[in-house]
């Protein structure tokens, strides 16, 4: 029930820093233009840059073989941008990105909720929460994705000046290099490692489809962008004979273009 709030509460700060730089850029394009050289930032055919990003990611499918709740993942890119006109372009993207689900378990205290003073005997040792509460055991994937994505982008401001939509979508290569399955250690914050690689698939395809602003950062050559990201990969994410899911991540990416 409070993921939608927390999804707002994110979209809610982007915008909020969205408008900073707006505001930012308007300043040195004015100071730019009493200096008599005003250059506009969406001339450039060439963007590179990085990202960060804050996701929520989970497993969907008709088999799943577990109950999962969306978790928060973050992650950050290296890209490149390359517009042949004012609208159309292609990108490409390489970084880290954490995917994986929270795991629902047995419910018997009524909601989301443990005793961290409640120290569990397990296999990896000693734990603090009730064995059987829910929300406190995470799939936690790290990947490294490399997404090529067809770009577009308004050819006029939109909203105020300096502003453009901007979009992109097209299929990204997702490489998973490690699966640890943890419960999450309340008191402490040490959380024993379960190693479950070889339970899912090392190399997969997906898409990725993104939709948000584009915003002239000031100077004539830096864009801040904003952007709501969507990722689906196409292949079954478990190994053979484990279930058929999906990985799915989405959420705001940030990133900053030179």
């Amino acid at each position: 029930m409070r993921r939608p709030h927390i999804i707002f509460r994110q979209v809610l700060l982007a915008l909020m820093l969205a408008q900073s730089i707006i505001a930012f850029g308007q300043t040195s394009r004015e100071r730019i233009l009493q200096e008599g050289d005003l250059k506009n930032t969406f001339d450039k055919s060439f963007h590179w840059g990085g990202t960060f990003n804050q996701y929520w990611s989970t497993i969907q499918g008709p088999a799943v073989s577990d109950s999962y709740f969306a978790k928060p993942s973050i992650g950050g890119n290296i890209r490149a941008e390359y517009f042949f006109n004012s609208f159309l372009g292609v990108g490409l993207a390489a970084g880290f990105q954490q995917r994986g689900a929270g795991l629902l378990n047995k419910d018997v205290t009524g909601g989301a909720f443990s005793h961290p003073w409640v120290f569990v005997d397990t296999p990896t040792g000693y734990r603090s929460g009730d064995p059987d509460s829910t929300h406190l055991e995470r799939l936690r994937m790290s990947t490294l994705e490399f997404p090529l994505l067809l770009l577009f982008r308004t050819p006029q401001d939109i909203f105020q000046q300096g502003m453009r939509l901007s979009g992109a979508v097209g299929p990204t290569f997702i490489h998973t290099m490690r699966v640890n399955q943890t419960y999450q250690s309340v008191i402490d914050g040490f959380h024993p490692y379960n190693w479950v690689t070889d339970h899912y698939q090392r190399n997969l395809w997906g898409w990725q489809a993104e939709l948000g602003l584009d915003i002239d950062a000031g100077g004539g050559s830096s864009l801040f962008k904003v952007h709501f990201v969507y990722t689906r990969t196409t292949g079954n994410v478990y190994a053979i004979g484990q279930g058929d899911g999906r990985s799915v991540t989405m959420g705001v990416r940030l990133g900053w273009m030179f």
